[in-house]
Order: structure tokens, then C-alpha cells, then sequence
């Protein structure tokens, strides 16, 4: 298969077309549904999409060398891990998870190439809306109230908190087809109520904070980031905020903090996330700079190790998965600060990316991914996922963070030209 478009004809006349940019839309679109969530047997398709990605990548390399070379410290977190394996005390594991790092950024280049931002919001629009309506029909796995098809009802909140944000975007779209913003107008309600559903304080507040992203950006929407009815809807915003938070604050007695969290059955320690992350820094202070490589930190096995202690004080079977339930944190135990550094820089420049393309360009499209980088926000701190491999949320960053300097060396080069 070529990178070109394909074109077939019958002996009886009929002709088939399939541009190259709709064959890689259907082909992500597979690979979101895929990754949305975990199913039986879902390696049979995942598989063979990332090795078809991965040969896209060197087929198409000419033609993305030009923004690989100047984004090629997107590989810097994946080298920093083939370099673990010299120190790392599971080289299987430092192994397997190095070649899944290379895949997932070459799956985000080879995206990059030909998709179009709405595009991928229709594709996570499908993806999202399967396992949304799923989750509202079906019963919950393992017969727990607040999951839907998913794990836990942490993922439940923060996907549908997904959906929530994508549909949003689609609907307020004009650009978008009729079809997809019909789709998007009835998984709204849904994903709203499986949001509440799964009585996730990140969630709800991710929800409500994904509104005011893309109300704000709507206001941007045709006029630009200096139009006097935004700098007035702003001041007005920040002043009434202020003063409402203020006030708020000044009039009550009791822990506000404490009060909010006990609506959602959290305790001060956020359910035991504060004592996990008091164990990473014990693992850090003894590990800084390198870390102990991917695997290296859990292993309840090994009766002398800090993981024992915490599965045996949280009481979880040693068969079990465990984070820390801190995307930086989860980093910094692993490839230690100066891969957690590497980590960082690239997640500031996916969301430095798609807020300078933002406001520069203001769509819908754009808002999103704006929305998308304040939930990432969000999510790392109580959440692992900034660098795992194949994890939706951050690939959807780098994606679109990846068409917007496309779309930006584009217009460089069409102004070198025009001048």
C-alpha cells in the first residue's frame, strides 16, 4: 500500500476512490476506538494498525521530514528511555515500553500529515459516543454503579468529561458536517449524565471548566483575542469572579475545601493519593536523577522493596496494577527528574503550540484543543498517563498540537513564497 490514493474499478463499471487523508481518517478513527478502552483480543487490531503506522512513518518520511526535523525533540522521551536499560532493573519492561513510546510518536506524526483538526474531532467524537452510549444502556462492569463499561469510575468521569468537551465543540461548529453535529446534540445529555454519574470531583469540575473554555472561545470565534467585546467579557468575568470567590470565602466558617470534597466521598487525602505521593518522594530522594526504569518500581513481589509496603497498606494482592496516581510523579520514580523534565518540556510545547494557533486562528477546532490541554492539566495531578504509551489524552494533545505547526510552516512557506 502507497501513500497515494487508491482507485479501483470493476469489470462492471463501478469505480471506487479512496484519497489517502480519508483512508488514514478511517484508520485513526479504528485506532481511537481502539484505545478508548480496553477489550478482549483488542491486541489483534491494535497491533497491526501501529506497525502499519510505523511503516507509514518511514514510507512518508520525506514528505514529514520537514516537521519532524524541527519537533524531533518529541523522541527525545523514548531515546531517554532506550538509554534506561543501561541502569533500569527490568529490561524486559524498559524494552517493550521503549519501542511502544517510539510507536505512539510516530502514530502522532503520521496523523499529523494529512488530518485536519475537525477531522480528528470526528474521529473522537465516534470513538467517545460508542462507549458513551454503551455506558448509559448497559450495566456497569463488575455490577458497580458509576463505571458504565469502563474500570473504575475515575475513567468513566474523566472520558465521558471527554465526550462532554468534543461534542461541545462539534455542536458550536458551523464548519462541521450536519451529520456529525447532529451525533454530537444527542451524546451532550448523555455524557453530562454519565459525568454526574460517576460522582467524580475531577470530573464534574473538568465538565464545568471544559464549558468555560469553550464559551470563552466562542466569543473569540470571528473576533480575536484584542476585540473589545472579549477584553470587556473578560474584565467582567475576573471581576464578578473575584468577587464572588471573595465573598464566598469571607462568609463561611467551615473548610470549604473539605466541605466540597466530602460531597464526593473524598477525604483530605484525597483517598489515600497524598500518602502515595509521600512514597514517590521517598523513591525520588533515593533515585533522582535516573529513576529505576520502566517496571522497576513495582514489584510487590520482592519482599524488600517500598511497592510491597504500599500494596500491603493499601490492600491490594501483589497481582494487581497500582500508580501514584500522578502523571509526574509516576515519571519522575521511573526515568527520574531528568526524564521527567524531558517530559514536561514536551507536554509545555503541545500546549504552547495549540494556544498560540488559538488565538490566532480561532475555531472550534482550536478551542478544543485548548479545552483538551486544560484537562490534561487537570488529570496529571491526580492521574498517571502523560507518557504512557498508546494514552489517548496526550496523543490527541500532541496531534493537534503536531497540525498546528504544520499548518504553521505551511503559511511560512507560502509568505517566503509570495515575497
Amino acid at each position: 500500500m502507497s501513500g497515494a490514493d487508491l482507485h479501483v474499478s470493476s469489470p462492471y463499471g463501478f469505480k471506487i476512490s479512496v484519497t489517502a487523508q480519508q483512508r488514514d481518517h478511517f484508520l485513526v478513527t479504528t485506532w481511537f476506538v481502539t484505545t478508548f478502552r480496553q477489550f478482549p483480543f483488542d491486541e489483534l487490531i491494535l497491533y497491526p494498525l501501529a506497525l502499519y503506522f510505523a511503516y507509514a512513518f518511514a514510507r512518508d518520511s520525506k514528505q514529514q521530514w520537514p516537521l519532524v526535523a524541527m519537533t524531533a525533540f518529541l523522541f527525545g522521551f523514548p531515546v531517554w528511555n532506550m538509554l534506561s536499560v543501561l541502569w533500569g532493573v527490568n529490561p524486559g519492561a524498559i524494552i517493550k515500553y521503549t519501542a511502544q513510546s517510539f510507536l505512539t510518536v510516530m502514530i502522532c506524526y503520521c496523523t499529523a500529515m494529512r488530518l485536519t483538526l475537525r477531522q480528528i474531532l470526528q474521529s473522537l467524537l465516534i470513538a467517545a459516543g460508542i462507549f458513551g452510549v454503551a455506558s448509559f444502556v448497559l450495566p456497569g462492569t463488575g455490577g458497580v454503579a458509576g463505571r458504565g463499561v469502563f474500570a473504575s469510575k475515575n475513567q468513566l468521569g474523566l472520558n465521558m468529561a471527554l465526550l462532554w468537551t468534543v461534542a461541545l465543540c462539534v455542536v458550536l461548529d458551523r464548519l462541521q458536517p450536519k451529520l456529525f453535529r447532529l451525533l454530537a446534540l444527542g451524546l451532550l445529555p448523555i455524557a453530562l449524565i454519565l459525568v454526574f454519574r460517576a460522582n467524580s470531583a475531577t470530573a464534574v469540575l473538568i465538565a464545568f471548566g471544559a464549558l468555560g473554555v469553550v464559551g470563552f472561545g466562542l466569543l473569540l470565534v470571528g473576533r480575536g483575542l484584542g476585540h473589545p467585546i472579549v477584553l470587556i467579557s473578560l474584565c467582567i468575568f475576573f471581576a464578578l469572579t473575584t468577587i464572588g470567590i471573595s465573598t464566598f470565602i469571607s462568609s463561611q466558617s467551615f473548610d470549604v475545601v473539605g466541605y466540597v470534597l466530602g460531597k464526593f466521598g473524598k477525604d483530605a487525602t484525597l483517598t489515600g493519593r497524598t500518602v502515595l505521593w509521600g512514597y514517590a518522594y521517598e523513591q525520588i530522594q533515593d533515585h533522582p536523577l535516573l529513576g529505576v526504569g520502566a517496571g522497576g518500581f513495582w514489584r510487590p513481589q520482592d519482599w524488600t522493596s517500598l511497592s510491597r509496603r504500599i500494596f500491603v497498606d493499601f490492600y491490594k494482592p501483589f497481582s494487581a496494577t497500582f500508580t501514584f496516581h500522578n502523571s509526574y510523579l509516576q515519571v519522575a520514580v521511573h526515568q527520574g527528574l531528568i526524564g521527567a523534565a524531558i517530559a514536561i518540556f514536551g507536554f509545555l510545547w503541545a500546549i504552547k503550540e495549540v494556544l498560540i494557533a488559538s488565538v490566532t486562528k480561532t475555531t472550534m477546532a482550536h478551542v478544543f484543543f485548548v479545552a483538551l490541554a486544560a484537562i490534561l492539566l487537570a488529570r496529571n495531578m491526580t492521574e498517571p498517563g502523560l507518557v504512557t504509551p498508546f494514552s489517548l489524552f496526550p496523543m490527541l494533545l500532541y496531534m493537534g498540537a503536531l497540525i498546528c505547526f504544520r499548518d504553521k510552516l505551511a503559511l511560512r512557506s507560502r509568505n517566503l513564497k509570495s515575497n
